[in-house]
């Protein structure tokens, strides 16, 4: 049976689960390790994304989150849209006549729904703008998008009624936070002993973080949405902080089907598991 959870341990679960376990690295370390400015190490990963080879889809996960003995169930979709050129997106940012993707995170909890909205360009992937609902009110833009230039990134997240400033340069190809990571991987050429290491930018602390990945063989899942024929793919963010496996599909484009991962932090080691429930995709809009 699960047990009932206090709420201070809730919020921090479905904290936790907004930032769906890889990226949640911002919230949950603590402050010293956080005050690296960039990842060390080569960078691998971003010159094989094709953002033009996903499909529009709607993906629905069960989720579980246990730390200290205690356990909560939640529901999760991932959906994602092609977005025509010139239309504004969720946070009413016009997207300059760029193609993009959009990619809501919707996570239902006990004690409400939240919502991450992150717009991104059709081919690269890298970040257009990013907006947050719920528990946390959060609104970034992202100007000058190269992938080898300079961004820029601007906006603020408003927590209990107090609002903080983001603004910061970030020297290369540089992903959101959130599932951004994942997804970039589900438009790649993955084959067993595929790696990348890609950087990521946490709006919490203002700082970028290395991310690395390594497709370590390939394995048969059984999910409420079917059977499916994956790549196992280890994952470490942080140093160690976040480490896990999450099992992506073979067929392009490799969106997740099954998701295990440890966080650790000095409030203990929470755990998140996701399995695929549902799933639809389709071809892009105004494809041939």
């Amino acid at each position: 049976m699960t047990q009932r959870i206090p709420r201070s341990l809730l919020i921090l679960l479905c904290a936790a689960l907004l930032s769906v376990a890889v990226l949640s690295i911002a919230m949950i370390v603590p402050a010293a390790a956080q005050e690296r400015t960039g990842p060390p190490g080569e960078l691998t990963g971003f010159e094989n994304i094709d953002g033009t080879a996903l499909k529009p889809a709607v993906l629905s996960y069960d989720a579980t989150m246990k730390m200290g003995g205690k356990s909560v169930d939640l529901s999760s979709a991932l959906t994602v849209t092609a977005t025509s050129a010139g239309e504004a997106d969720v946070g009413g940012t016009d997207t300059g006549g760029t193609d993009t993707w959009t990619l809501v995170n919707e996570i239902k909890t006990p004690r409400g729904t939240n919502t991450d909205s992150l717009i991104m360009d059709r081919s690269t992937l890298l970040p257009v703008s990013r907006h947050r609902r719920g528990g946390r009110v959060m609104d970034l833009t992202y100007a000058g998008l190269s992938t080898s230039g300079k961004t820029e990134v601007s906006g603020k997240i408003e927590t209990g009624g107090q609002s903080k400033p983001i603004r910061a340069e970030l020297e290369g190809p540089t992903l959101a936070s959130g599932v951004h990571d994942v997804l970039a991987l589900a438009a790649m050429p993955l084959k067993p002993g595929f790696r990348a290491a890609l950087r990521v930018f946490s709006p919490q602390d203002q700082a970028t973080k290395r991310a690395e990945f390594e497709v370590v063989g390939t394995e048969t899942v059984e999910t409420p949405a079917g059977s499916f024929e994956t790549y196992v793919v280890d994952l470490n963010v942080g140093d160690g902080y976040v480490t896990g496996t999450v099992h992506l599909r073979k067929e392009a484009p490799h969106y997740y089907v099954k998701w295990k991962t440890e966080m650790s932090s000095d409030r203990g080691t929470r755990t998140v598991t996701q399995t695929l429930s549902s799933m639809k995709t389709e071809a892009p809009r105004g494809a041939q």
